[in-house]
């Protein structure tokens, strides 16, 4: 039998890897069990007490911009993100391997510029305030270069991230 997936890798690393992985995971989840829990106020409150929270959708609309940039990298390194990769995996394994680097390098780059952007776009609108929940659109907006940095992370070390998971979430290749 052959070495593991995570002989490659320092084990004290893939723990930490796998800690955050696992944190990221659980940080996530509670996001979409509290916007579960404002939905389903927000139902309540509407139709049985007769009163809307006013600021139950501009939480959900937060939270859901949130989650989806924290989750993006967890995707990733599972392998669920969309790819066209009819034509790539039809050609030589090493002219693959060099094609999907290539594609790596580029998308790391296209999410630092995103996330450069996306922290100038941050800075603009710190001083702003959201209309029904009262704090900084700095934090809601801080999710974009927050996410890009994270999922830039992901791609870049898509192997080591890959190595930390457990072998049944990462069923598909990258």
């Amino acid at each position: 039998m052959g070495p593991t997936r995570m002989s490659r890798h320092n084990p004290r690393l893939l723990r930490a890897v796998s800690l955050y992985l696992r944190a990221l995971h659980y940080l996530a989840m509670a996001g979409v069990a509290t916007l579960v829990v404002v939905a389903a106020m927000q139902v309540f409150f509407r139709y049985v007490v007769g009163e809307s929270l006013f600021w139950s959708e501009e939480l959900m609309r937060s939270l859901m911009v949130w989650i989806a940039f924290l989750s993006a990298g967890i995707a990733y390194s599972r392998g669920e993100m969309l790819g066209m990769r009819f034509v790539v995996d039809g050609l030589r394994p090493s002219l693959t391997a060099k094609i999907d680097m290539a594609g790596r390098v580029l998308i790391v780059l296209f999410l630092l510029v995103v996330a450069w952007y996306g922290w100038l776009f941050t800075l603009r609108t710190s001083e702003q305030e959201a209309v029904s929940l009262e704090i900084s659109l700095g934090w809601l907006h801080a999710a974009i270069p927050v996410g890009c940095l994270l999922l830039a992370v992901h791609v870049a070390f898509a192997d080591l991230f890959r190595s930390a998971l457990p072998k049944e979430e990462t069923s598909h290749s990258l």
